[in-house]
């Protein structure tokens, strides 16, 4: 409806103008509005628009734009990436933490001796402690004898003979025990002279529960015969004497475990150092390896080992323990005349006879291995810093060095062939990746030269530069689409470099990647240990796509960081690298994944023979105290305890077995 137009001359209210008067020109006049009469119509045009703009929704939301060529050719020849996981960001330190205090002063770690002395220094004496091992074994093994009654051992019969002389058989077997236990006690010196330092500088150890167990097992087998109600009940003489001749076996195979480590690290003068960072790679533990040097190597190699360290806390509780059992099992009952039989017999339970042995036997095999595999542990804290994370894998750890090779050289465009080469082996030397020593080779054969080059940049399957004044792209033929360098048909090979000089493909090298059988075994152990492979390779051909084709490697499994932090993660800066793991002597992922994946279960093996030497301490520290409180002589007998302490000897076998399983 049109609303009534007030002020002009000549028009009605509703008829049209006058005749005669003069007619404004139609485009002068205003546009007149349409103002609806009330809020309904209003509210109707509202929604009539709202309904048009769903309905043009509607028809047009399964449009889709056109896709950007760019970005198709971009992700059709570029090999996808893993994401980061970056650490979160700190603004500063936390205000409300305060600074950690230091009440102890921190351990000064031992010298570092070069390893070829080291190895020099531990092969002093070994041939000699191996052989007092042995005695202090057979020593041992007839004290058991003589603790047990057998048909054929019988001591009965010498009762005639020894009644003349005015001794009793079980007096007699009191005094051949002792002297037995006096005799390891002098083959186990080390065993017994660190017991003592310890005790006395207030750092006890398990040697120090042992100096205790043959210091009153000994009191007891010579005071035994005097007592009441003691006639038959043999000391533990061979209890204690067993546990000091394992004490002494697993100082010498700690031992033997160092020398050949050590002798292991001085094979080379450039090794390649194993080493852990914390948040290298996505914000978790990473393995690394890098050539550098032994430094550091000696001094870890003589630091206190786990079973130490775990003592540390157990042996003063132990002490303590055993101190207390003692006492109350005998002066708490009222029974002062067998303090000394009680505490031989809780100071012998809690020394566990596999205490010295849990870190030194899996220690000595599996040093046995990486040495004939070219590497070497750095002791236990190289094992202890050993956990779940990732491992840098490059190209040498894939194909060492002769692994690649050049079998085809084809030259296009009328480009002499020396400078094809040349070039191509220029871009590769400054990419340094494991194409540079094949290249170095196929330049000195044709007798080419190495070019200055300027601007390199590095790109996901290859990189450019300057040479003479001639832009110089170097990667895979997916580069060269990329790049929108035209290919002649047939010549796009996978297993290939090109070479194009100013935009035109001027060379093609075939090349043969020879895979080594153990890589593939070696990722599995790798995986299964929990270190997922990162693959920071600098190769343009080695990515995940032509390693699961061609080499059926497990990629889903392993993480391909972007260009950028492949060439980050494959040269770490010496100076940022985390603590030392292991040195190795060889190339290749095979002595790369036994070092890692052994260091992983010393650990583990270590601490599970751990547990079972204390609880075996605990339990039999408990049923000793109970024992020795109610008299229960006839129950614990030498050789009922011989019994219990052996069967906890069963899981440090098996575990020592398992160490080497992979």
């Amino acid at each position: 409806k049109l609303p009534r137009l007030s002020g002009e001359e000549g028009e009605g209210p509703s008829g049209p103008p006058a005749q005669g008067a003069e007619q404004p020109a139609r485009q002068d006049k205003p546009m007149p509005e349409i103002v609806p009469e009330n809020v309904g119509r209003a509210i109707g045009a509202h929604l009539h628009t709202l309904l048009r703009r769903a309905d043009h929704f509607a028809d047009h939301m399964y449009d889709q734009a056109e896709p950007d060529p760019e970005a198709l050719r971009a992700e059709k020849y570029i090999p996808g990436v893993d994401k980061e996981e970056l650490p979160p960001e700190k603004d500063g330190p936390d205000p409300s933490r305060r600074p950690r205090l230091r009440l102890v002063k921190p351990r000064e770690l031992p010298p570092d001796v070069p390893p070829a002395k080291l190895a020099a220094q531990y092969a002093k004496g070994l041939k000699g402690q191996g052989v007092r091992v042995r005695l202090a074994t057979l020593t041992a093994l007839a004290a058991a004898l003589c603790s047990v009654d057998l048909p054929v051992l019988s001591w009965s019969a010498l009762a005639g003979e020894l009644a003349g002389l005015g001794l009793e058989v079980f007096q007699l077997r009191c005094w051949v025990l002792s002297g037995l236990l006096a005799l390891t006690g002098l083959l186990c010196y080390e065993i017994v002279a660190a017991g003592a330092k310890q005790f006395f500088t207030l750092r006890p150890r398990a040697e120090s529960i042992l100096l205790f167990a043959l210091l009153f097992t000994l009191a007891d087998g010579l005071t035994a015969p005097r007592l009441e109600g003691r006639a038959g009940f043999v000391p533990f003489s061979a209890v204690t004497a067993l546990g000091l001749a394992f004490a002494l076996r697993g100082e010498h195979q700690r031992r033997r475990g160092d020398r050949v480590s050590a002798k292991t690290a001085a094979q080379s003068r450039t090794p390649y150092m194993v080493s852990l960072d914390g948040t290298l790679w996505s914000n978790k533990p990473t393995y690394t390896k890098l050539s550098g040097s032994s430094l550091g190597f000696g001094s870890r190699l003589q630091m206190e080992d786990g079973g130490h360290a775990a003592y540390r806390f157990a042996a003063p509780l132990l002490l303590l323990g055993a101190t207390l059992c003692a006492l109350m099992a005998s002066a708490g009952q009222k029974a002062p005349g067998r303090v000394l039989w009680a505490a031989s017999a809780c100071f012998t339970a809690a020394a566990s006879w596999s205490a010295l042995l849990a870190f030194a036997l899996p220690y000595r095999r599996l040093a046995e291995r990486l040495h004939k595999a070219g590497a070497a542990l750095a002791g236990w804290p190289g094992a202890a810093r050993c956990r779940h994370g990732g491992v840098i894998v490059s190209d040498l750890d894939l194909f060492p060095t002769g692994s690649v090779t050049v079998t085809q050289v084809k030259v296009f465009g009328g480009a002499a062939t020396e400078k094809v080469v040349g070039y191509t082996a220029t871009m590769l030397r400054l990419m340094d990746c494991g194409l540079t020593r094949p290249f170095h080779d196929l330049l000195r054969t044709h007798g080419a030269l190495y070019r200055e080059v300027s601007g390199l940049e590095w790109h996901e399957g290859g990189a450019s530069g300057v040479i003479r004044n001639q832009e110089v792209l170097v990667g895979t033929a997916a580069y060269m689409h990329l790049m929108e360098v035209p290919l002649p048909p047939g010549h796009s090979v996978k297993n290939a470099v090109y070479c194009a000089i100013n935009g035109q493909l001027a060379g093609l090298f075939l090349l043969d990647y020879a895979m080594s059988g153990a890589v593939n075994p070696s990722l599995s152990a790798l995986m299964k240990a929990g270190a997922a492979p990162v693959l920071a390779t600098r190769d343009p051909n080695l990515i995940p796509a032509l390693l699961e084709q061609k080499f059926k490697l497990p990629v889903d499994k392993m993480e391909f960081p972007p260009v950028e932090r492949r060439l980050e993660l494959s040269r770490p800066d010496p100076e940022e690298v985390g603590g030392l793991v292991a040195l190795l002597s060889r190339e290749g992922l095979g002595v790369y994944c036994d070092a890692v994946v052994g260091g992983r279960r010393l650990l583990l093996a270590t601490r599970w023979a751990l547990i079972f030497a204390l609880a075996g301490s605990a339990i039999g520290l408990c049923l000793t105290f109970y024992l020795t409180s109610v008299g229960a002589f006839a129950s614990l007998t030498a050789a009922n305890f011989l019994v219990f302490m052996a069967a906890w000897l069963v899981p440090q076998a098996l575990i020592t077995n398992w160490i080497n399983q992979y």
